[in-house]
């Protein structure tokens, strides 16, 4: 892990915020942060180089592009946790797989912690075409046998896009609001075959270079300036969420993730949302259905460099909030992150 002088950290800040949709916009990104244009591309190429970010290219929102996502849920036991792990993760529309649960080094008391109590402890986020999504999770119902698949899409989000702030590291990372759109999203974007080839060709990694557009363009047969005016348009309308550099959140020091999850009447879950996704340290903010196997509404991720503060932060996110009857599920193992691939 990179140490990071003040105005690198700010740098990193802003290419996780997103790189203006410009001719050269790490020229721009290193004017407001103090550092040549340079000095960005070494640091982004430096941390593709390390692992510590996983790729710089665009952050589509699937749902516009006609996709349908679910977090999923088993129950597996720990002796076939790997096989099984390792038949979910082949699925191409699987981004994320973790086992969640509870690390041998907390006590199980604690605040947040199961007790006596056993929930599902492997996780995984499904995304499809939604005309294929029900088949797609269908066949993994029938791949994993005899271990049953929750599925709980999110009915509500509260908070996506998250920003980390090694400044920060040692208490929690930031979220950046996301800027309003300049006009109000249709359901689906309906896209032209050239436009599910602009998303194909940038929902990936993209070579980091002075000019990161022209070789892209040039690759579509189009001009840089009508490829990044196709990206303004759909960063306007929400179809594209931002162009920029995504971190491996455990690489860079944050390795204790936390899903907590919190339970109340259904008429409470909108206010109790919100107050949880005004917290900076809360990354993710979802609603979900309530299941007998998991009987909670309301979901949030949270990362700190520890368990125990983890832990210590779910206690006081539960108590600020005024929330009651929780969980916390910590993510043990990391099995796939990835980002979706779309088309």
């Amino acid at each position: 892990m990179f140490d990071f002088n003040e105005q690198e950290a700010a740098a990193l800040v802003a290419l996780q915020r997103g790189v203006a949709l410009t001719e050269r916009p790490f020229a721009e990104t290193g004017a407001a942060c103090g550092l040549s244009e340079e000095a960005v591309l070494t640091l982004v190429r430096r941390l593709l180089a390390s692992g510590e970010a996983r790729r710089f290219g665009a952050v589509f929102d699937s749902r516009r592009l006609g996709y349908r996502s679910a977090l999923c849920a088993m129950t597996v036991p720990r002796a076939r946790m790997a096989e099984v792990a390792e038949k979910v993760a082949s699925v191409r529309g699987v981004t994320h797989a973790y086992e969640r649960g509870w690390p041998e080094a907390l006590p199980r008391d604690l605040p947040g912690g199961p007790g006596d109590r056993s929930w599902p402890n492997l996780w995984f986020t499904l995304a499809a075409p939604s005309e294929h999504f029900v088949e797609e999770l269908q066949r993994l119902r029938a791949a994993c046998q005899p271990y049953g698949i929750h599925e709980l899409p999110a009915t509500r989000r509260f908070k996506i896009d998250v920003v980390f702030d090694v400044r920060t590291r040692d208490r929690d990372e930031r979220v950046e609001p996301r800027p309003p759109l300049a006009r109000e999203p249709s359901r689906v974007a309906v896209l032209t075959e050239t436009e599910r080839a602009i998303v194909r060709a940038l929902d990936g990694e993209v070579p980091v270079c002075e000019r990161v557009f022209k070789a892209p363009a040039e690759a579509l047969g189009m001009t840089e300036g009508e490829l990044l005016e196709q990206l303004r348009d759909w960063q306007a309308s929400g179809v594209l969420r931002r162009f920029g550099l995504l971190l491996r959140h455990r690489e860079i020091g944050f390795k204790a993730n936390g899903m907590c999850c919190w339970d109340m009447p259904e008429d409470a879950v909108l206010d109790a949302g919100r107050r949880v996704a005004a917290f900076p340290e809360v990354t993710h903010c979802y609603a979900r259905p309530r299941m007998d196997v998991f009987p909670f509404r309301l979901y949030a991720m949270i990362h700190t460099p520890e368990w125990l503060e983890t832990q210590r932060l779910y206690e006081h996110l539960t108590r600020e909030a005024g929330l009651a009857d929780g969980q916390l599920l910590l993510s043990v193992r990391e099995f796939k992150k990835t980002s979706m691939s779309f088309f």
